[in-house]
């Protein structure tokens, strides 16, 4: 197991992508930030039915995506689905934080492959100039998606799934975290949402993990 840093340089399909700690993939070449299942607005939805849950997984997540942008300079940011949780979340305060976010990066190009919460919660407000799209979503070397599939023409980044991943330790102990699960033919994103569940995975023997806490990214 390599030791813990935050940005893990890898080279797939031919390019070169950044594996952020903070759950995002960077492409240098084409100055691109990829990001996958943020869930704005989750915990308002679940303040709506009576669970009480703090907002500010909102606030630090959008500061998040500042800190990401400015880090790598991207020009371009994709999201891989599930923007919005709910249309239940879709509060006053969740507009002004995401309001607040894009005026700060205002000269950032926003797409967003729709996702099954996307379709369910609809476009996000306007103001926000986040283009939005139906999966696929082609590029140079690879599509954009929300849904992995396993049988499709083209290698593609996704999300949805919120993998995770568990090691076993010496006495039996098991550490359990988020990962980017890298394959020969796809890349599934860990969700950035900070108020989100995990989905264990099982990768097969060819497949590369790279676990994540948000602020440290090892190899596994």
């Amino acid at each position: 197991m390599a030791s813990s840093q935050s940005t893990i340089e890898i080279l797939w399909q031919g390019e070169s992508l950044d594996l952020l700690a903070q759950k995002g993939i960077y492409w240098r070449k084409e100055k691109i930030l990829f990001v996958a299942d943020p869930h704005f607005g989750k915990a308002a939805t679940f303040r709506k039915v009576g669970i009480p849950v703090s907002e500010s997984s909102t606030e630090d997540d959008c500061n998040r995506l500042l800190q990401m942008l400015e880090s790598t300079g991207a020009e371009k940011l994709v999201f891989l689905g599930d923007f919005l949780h709910a249309r239940l979340g879709q509060t006053d305060a969740v507009r002004t934080l995401l309001f607040h976010w894009r005026e700060m990066c205002a000269n950032v190009e926003i797409l967003l492959v729709r996702g099954n919460h996307d379709l369910q919660s609809g476009d996000p407000w306007s103001e926000l100039k986040i283009k939005c799209l139906a999966e696929p979503l082609p590029m140079k070397k690879w599509d954009c998606r929300h849904y992995p599939l396993n049988k499709v023409k083209a290698p593609y980044l996704a999300g949805h799934i919120h993998p995770g991943f568990s090691l076993k330790g010496k006495i039996g102990s098991n550490l359990r975290s988020s990962c980017f699960w890298v394959r020969t033919t796809s890349i599934v994103l860990p969700a950035f949402g900070s108020f989100t569940g995990l989905k264990n995975i099982r990768p097969e023997s060819a497949d590369q993990i790279f676990l994540t806490n948000g602020k440290e990214i090892i190899s596994v």
